[in-house]
């Protein structure tokens, strides 16, 4: 199987988009759960749930974006 320019450099911009979506869904979910803890609570369910949110929020850009970059790219261009 050989790899494609196309796929590997829409792979490396995936990444790097997939990178800022992540650390701005990461501020969201912390603000999310200050903006609880201001008003009383617990922190609701950021806080309940911050290792899964946060896991999900990992993968699914930081690994989605390259690889749907690299199929996109690859069938593209052939």
């Amino acid at each position: 199987m050989s790899i494609s320019l196309a796929g590997a450099i829409a792979a490396a911009v995936g990444l790097y988009v997939g990178w800022l979506d992540w650390k701005i869904l990461k501020g969201l979910l912390q603000a999310a759960e200050a903006k609880n803890r201001q008003a009383g609570g617990d922190g609701g369910v950021p806080a309940r749930y911050k290792t899964l949110l946060g896991v999900v929020i990992f993968v699914v850009p930081v690994i989605g974006f390259p690889v749907i970059g690299y199929w996109a790219a690859s069938a593209l261009v052939g």
